[in-house]
């Protein structure tokens, strides 16, 4: 019974570990401070970036008129207008203050507490901390949360009426952006409790004591039977179990999300061949041979026995333990495919010699040779008591003595246990110790301070265009008349530029460097940039009072 609970405590602790170190939290939210300045810099020097790596493909004369932070040039309020536009959500009041009071000074180096340090993002997240939606504060957000959107910017009113709102941009990020950007105590909330059930698990497997071995019977030792098998059932079954955390890890459902079933079943199956080890395992450790003056007790699974007296056992013969003819069969037909299945064909076609037992209902119980320790006594006892026992069967028998503990026996199993212990148990301790549960940042209420600003330096202005000098000065044209027409096809070419901007953006990190260029993403890019130059031609053409010719290409490149 030892060993049917050893190996039910280990496989519940394995699975259940693996699936609180990997489940990931989705119920987090990004949020930072906005510094409205900061981001027309910010905007504004990634299109001088863009422009200047982009000009070494192309040249100059070809990009000097692309702008791709025009919608900065503005002042502040339309650039705060257009970033906000379907995407604002307003708020006010005391506590809303207070939380943006609390994340400005955590993303500041001066958090108000070890929880808002806790909290702060990590590498270039560390301006934005990462707070629990489910908070009654921040419920707010999801009661009002813009529609057709991960990222909303939300405008906190002040109390007094004499301070500028401030604003927060909330996000909600994906498993995959939270595992590079949040704490990992944060997108692993169960991780430490996952790391502690593994160590449980281990620590009971190795202190558990095996059943004392009778003084004469027939059975399994445990370090032929036990220890590699199960090592061999955690490996496997633990890393396919794992398998589906991984790989469904950016998605909402993780392994049991309907889209991802197919392979969940697939690889946890898998995991589960692996597991039928721990069963097999158990039935050799808990199969036992015992004798006495009227007969013999076989007994298996630690529970399940049967007494058998001398005049219902018929004969003791030859037994040969086989894989299924078709299994190897199988094997051989892989080999035909790939040559590196050879060895586990050859595995498979090993034998295994042991003896069995004929009773005289037609039952037979076999005994396979290998880590059989007692049947030199059992061969003594028949004998004795005048049970048949077939020739070939007897020097098998006479090879298995009586099992005697030896102190080179409990050496190798200290060894294996500190092995263990250190291989795996240290480094779950270290998990469990570095990702502890972090408590939930204190709200409290506060007020915006007047003299508190942003101390970003706000951009440089954009220097005027001056025109050459051969250039003849223009004269000075009555202003046009604005018609639906005209707006209509501005609006249709803002669009299209939007869609070259946004191609653009994603050919940037495509094109290599210059010692090693992407031909085919320096291509597109060219492309893109002569469809960007026409488009703006098209539409300084619309502004001036003239409506182009629509084009019927697509604006992305073929």
């Amino acid at each position: 019974m030892r060993e049917v609970m050893r190996r039910v405590v280990i496989a519940f602790c394995l699975y259940t570990g693996i699936a609180l170190c990997l489940t990931p939290a989705r119920n987090l939210f990004e949020i930072k401070p906005v510094d409205w300045k900061r981001e027309i810099g910010e905007q504004q020097q990634h299109s001088e970036n863009v422009k200047g790596m982009m000009s070494k493909y192309v040249g100059e004369e070809r990009i000097k008129d692309v702008d791709l932070a025009s919608e900065t040039r503005g002042t502040i309020d339309e650039y705060m207008a257009y970033e906000t536009e379907g995407r604002l959500v307003v708020v006010s009041g005391a506590q809303w203050e207070g939380l943006w009071n609390d994340i400005m000074s955590t993303v500041t180096d001066k958090a108000p507490s070890n929880a808002w340090a806790a909290a702060r993002g990590l590498g270039y997240h560390r301006n934005s901390v990462f707070l629990s939606r489910t908070t009654p504060l921040l419920q707010q957000l999801n009661n009002q949360w813009p529609a057709d959107t991960l990222l909303a910017y939300v405008r906190i009113d002040p109390v007094n009426s004499t301070i500028a709102p401030r604003y927060l941009s909330v996000y909600e990020p994906s498993p995959s952006d939270l595992r590079d950007a949040a704490p990992t105590h944060s997108v692993f909330p169960y991780r430490t409790y996952g790391a502690l059930m593994l160590f449980g698990g281990l620590l009971f497997y190795i202190l558990l004591p095996h059943a004392p071995p009778a003084e004469s019977g027939v059975f399994y030792q445990a370090r032929a039977a036990g220890w590699l098998p199960d090592l061999l059932a955690t490996l496997g079954s633990g890393a396919f179990f794992a398998l589906p955390f991984f790989i469904t890890g950016d998605t909402s459902g993780g392994p049991l999300d309907r889209g991802w079933w197919p392979l969940t079943v697939v690889m946890w199956g898998i995991g589960g061949i692996f597991a039928t080890i721990f069963v097999i395992t158990t039935w050799y450790q808990t199969r036992r041979l015992t004798w006495d003056e009227n007969g013999i007790c076989i007994e298996s699974w630690g529970f399940s026995r049967r007494y058998l007296r001398v005049n219902e056992i018929e004969a003791i013969g030859g037994y040969v333990q086989q894989m299924p003819q078709w299994l190897r069969v199988l094997a051989w037909m892989i080999t035909l495919f790939n040559w590196r299945a050879t060895t586990s064909a050859i595995l498979l076609d090993q034998t295994d010699p042991g003896f069995s037992i004929s009773v005289t209902d037609g039952t037979r119980y076999s005994f396979s040779g290998e880590g059989l320790w007692g049947a030199n006594s059992f061969l003594t006892w028949s004998d004795a008591h005048d049970v048949p026992v077939e020739p070939v069967v007897r020097p098998l028998m006479e090879s298995k003595p009586d099992y005697q503990p030896s102190k080179a026996g409990r050496v190798v199993s200290i060894v294996f246990a500190l092995l263990a212990l250190l291989g795996a148990g240290w480094p779950l301790m270290q998990i469990a110790v570095g990702v502890m549960p972090q408590p939930e940042p204190e709200y409290r209420n506060g007020l915006f301070d007047s003299h508190t600003e942003f101390r970003q330096a706000p951009p440089e202005p954009e220097k005027p265009i001056v025109p050459p000098a051969n250039q003849p000065p223009t004269v000075s044209t009555p202003p046009v008349k604005v018609t639906p027409e005209m707006l209509a096809r501005e609006q249709q070419i803002i669009i299209q530029i939007q869609e070259v901007r946004d191609e653009i953006k994603t050919l940037q990190s495509q094109i290599g460097t210059v010692s090693n260029p992407n031909p085919v993403a320096i291509e597109k890019a060219q492309q893109a940039m002569k469809r960007l130059q026409e488009l703006q031609k098209q539409f300084d053409a619309v502004r001036s009072g003239k409506i182009p010719e629509e084009h019927p290409s697509d604006s992305k490149t073929p």
